[in-house]
């Protein structure tokens, strides 16, 4: 399935500003595929000498013009604090290497989530629909300072016709303020943001060679508004009123595409309280 990684155009111009952040890795591996850095990280077990611990990264994180996979300690703030750990590390990988880094703002390492989610490891080699665009996770950043990160993830399911390919969608403000979303959102992308709320597609069936999406509709809490099916690129048009592109799929089989009118309700308690909306009735018709 063709990821769909592009966010869609926003009504919030400006980004806050957002200054790198140097750090300095420990490098206990590398590779320039993705497969083959998910295939040493586990022959590493996960833990290195003196019970640190590792994870996956990607050298674009850092600036460097040609992106190389590898396995890293936790980020340290000091070059100092950096040698005393590769001390530690050399104990049992010999290769090891401190890395200078400058991380980019609202990219995964930025937000310490790891490129490659754990469970890629275990993608089985007869897997013949997986490349490397299914086992990257993406980080897709916000205009204010949020990020949407995309966790591709490996579900095994046997006899699944996916092949076990997942995406997970987690709203990230920064690494200790995160949500997941929704826990299977093929193709997640077409982001836009109003104020807080925040709407996004997913790829959800397949009628012949279309791809047939929904939207879903997250409120400044973070909590899911409504799930618009059969819909596409969703536009904020007002404080509750989103527009989406309703897919239909003819008799010769071509995609059709007609505008629709969503206004979500933010229903509320009697304490005032916003609890759990609902879409109301398209008027667009």
């Amino acid at each position: 399935m063709i990821h769909s990684v592009l966010l869609g155009a926003f009504l919030i111009a400006a980004s806050p500003e957002i200054r790198t952040e140097r750090v300095w890795l420990v490098i206990v591996a590398s590779d320039p595929t993705p497969a083959g850095i998910a295939h040493k990280g586990k022959a590493l077990g996960g833990a290195i000498a003196g019970g640190l611990n590792a994870f996956s990264i990607q050298t674009r994180d850092c600036g460097d013009k040609k992106n190389v996979f590898g396995w890293a300690t936790e980020p340290s703030p000091c070059a100092e604090h950096a040698q005393e750990q590769l001390a530690t590390v050399r104990a049992t990988v010999k290769d090891a290497y401190v890395k200078r880094c400058d991380v980019r703002p609202q990219t995964l390492l930025a937000l310490r989530f790891p490129v490659l989610d754990p469970s890629i490891a275990n993608v089985p080699e007869s897997a013949v629909n997986w490349g490397d665009e299914d086992r990257i996770s993406s980080a897709l950043p916000l205009p204010d300072g949020r990020t949407l990160v995309v966790v591709r993830y490996f579900a095994n399911i046997p006899n699944d016709p996916l092949e076990g390919r997942r995406e997970r969608v987690i709203l990230a403000e920064s690494p200790d303020r995160r949500k997941v979303l929704e826990d299977d959102c093929p193709s997640a992308g077409a982001a836009v943001v109003r104020g807080r709320p925040l709407a996004l597609q997913c790829a959800r069936e397949q009628a012949g060679d279309q791809l047939l999406h929904s939207v879903l509709i997250f409120d400044s809490e973070r909590r899911k508004l409504a799930e618009v099916p059969h819909c596409r690129k969703p536009r904020w048009i007002g404080d509750w009123l989103v527009t989406c592109e309703e897919e239909s799929v003819g008799p010769d089989g071509q995609l059709q595409l007609r505008t629709k009118r969503v206004e979500v309700a933010p229903a509320t308690k009697p304490n005032g309280k916003a609890i759990k909306g609902q879409a109301l009735p398209d008027t667009s018709k």
